[in-house]
């Protein structure tokens, strides 16, 4: 059972995180070009709305499902009502239903330390991407927000987000704000690994268990090594 006290501190704890009560807000989405800088304009608001450019708000969409955004720009908008314009990729990553409804309950953050990130994993294909590429990329990407699958680009420099972690339970999340505290680590699907084998005539002779040094090295050593990289 939840004391009174342990209850009033928790709604203390929600009022420190968030400002203002929860609002319901209409949430469009569009096709954003996959090309565009991670500092063009993804996340739209309108003026009916209490967000603004560089606030965080979170969507509550689907039961326990919450995105944390980031405002990347205001614009004047004749409707009476308040809007979000979101990137359409969104819907398919989290599944959202918007045909169901197109109101979703939306709270502005302003404890941004609350929604920080400890790690965030890229992975990065058919490109390098050089120590100071990463640095580059790195620092580009601070005081932003991501959430899995999302594309970026910065310098002619694409990755897609893999993995987001918090220091604490449930460690794993789905959407997060980057700090300059957040390590970022890059995770390259076109990596490859050139492993050598002499061939010489010893490869032919036998052990004492009757198999040849070369038969050991393709069914065992290297069957062995396969197994366990597919396994981690």
């Amino acid at each position: 059972m939840i004391s009174t006290d342990e209850s009033n501190s928790n709604t203390t704890l929600e009022k420190s995180v968030f400002e203002g009560a929860p609002f319901q807000c209409k949430l469009s989405f569009y096709k954003c070009d996959q090309n565009l800088d991670a500092s063009a304009p993804r996340t739209l608001v309108n003026n009916r709305t209490n967000l603004h450019k560089g606030d965080l708000f979170v969507i509550s969409l689907t039961g326990e499902q919450k995105l944390v955004m980031q405002v990347d720009e205001e614009r004047t908008d004749p409707s009476v009502k308040p809007e979000i314009r979101i990137d359409e990729s969104i819907k398919t990553t989290f599944s959202v239903n918007s045909f169901a409804t197109t109101y979703f309950t939306v709270e502005k953050v302003v404890a941004k330390e609350k929604f920080a990130l400890y790690l965030v994993e890229l992975q990065v294909k058919e490109q390098y991407l050089s120590r100071g590429d990463m640095w580059r990329f790195t620092r580009k990407l601070s005081n932003t927000t991501v959430y899995l699958k999302k594309s970026l680009e910065i310098f002619g420099m694409r990755t897609t987000v893999y993995g987001l972690w918090v220091d604490a339970a449930p460690y794993r999340v789905s959407s997060g704000y980057i700090t300059k505290d957040t390590k970022i680590v890059f995770r390259s699907l076109s990596a490859c690994c050139t492993i050598f084998l002499q061939m010489s005539k010893e490869m032919w002779d036998f052990d004492h268990h009757g198999d040849t040094y070369y038969e050991k090295a393709v069914d065992g050593f290297l069957f062995d090594l396969f197994t366990r990289w597919k396994v981690k």
